[in-house]
C-alpha cells in the first residue's frame, strides 16, 4: 500500500527526530524507513508501527490522491458534479447524435475561471473512436 511521503516526514520532522530515531520509535528495521519515506510503499504492519510511533491513527498516513487543476489557469478550485449521467436530448452537443445519448458524462468547473470540462466513461471512450463528426486530434 502507498501511504504520504510528505506527510510521514513533516510529522518526523515535526518531533526533530532523525530517520533513525523513527526507526527504533517504531521497531522498524532503518532501511525500511528510509524506503517508505523515499517511495510510500509500505506493508500494514511497518504503517501501524510508524503510526503508533508517531502517536496518530494509521490512516492519517493514507496518500492523498493528487490534486486536480485546471489545465486553463491552474487553480486547484475544481467542483465536480456527484453523479454520472446521461444526456436527454436528441442531439445534445452539435455533431455527437444519439451515439453518446447512452454514454455517461460526469462535468466539473473550475470557479476561478470557469472552465467547463466533462469527463466521459469508458464506452463513450469507445464510440467517439468509431463516430463519423469524430477525429483524432493528433494523429
Amino acid at each position: 500500500m502507498k501511504i504520504s511521503t510528505e506527510h510521514l516526514v513533516r510529522l518526523r520532522n515535526e518531533r526533530s527526530w532523525s530517520q533513525e530515531e523513527l526507526a527504533i520509535a517504531s521497531g522498524l528495521n532503518l532501511r525500511t524507513v528510509q524506503r517508505v519515506e523515499r517511495d510510500g510503499s509500505v506493508s500494514l504492519q511497518s504503517k501501524k508501527a510508524l503510526a503508533a510511533a508517531l502517536d496518530i491513527d494509521p490512516r492519517d498516513l493514507d496518500a492523498k490522491p493528487a490534486a486536480r487543476l485546471c489545465p486553463v489557469c491552474g487553480s486547484d478550485d475544481i467542483y465536480e458534479y456527484q453523479t454520472a449521467y446521461s444526456f436527454s436530448s436528441d442531439d445534445p452537443l452539435p455533431g455527437l447524435g444519439s451515439a453518446f445519448l447512452s454514454a455517461k458524462i460526469r462535468p466539473s468547473i473550475c470557479l476561478a475561471c470557469g472552465n467547463v470540462q466533462f469527463s466521459a466513461s469508458e464506452d463513450a471512450r469507445k464510440k467517439a473512436r468509431t463516430a463519423k463528426h469524430w477525429k483524432a486530434v493528433n494523429g
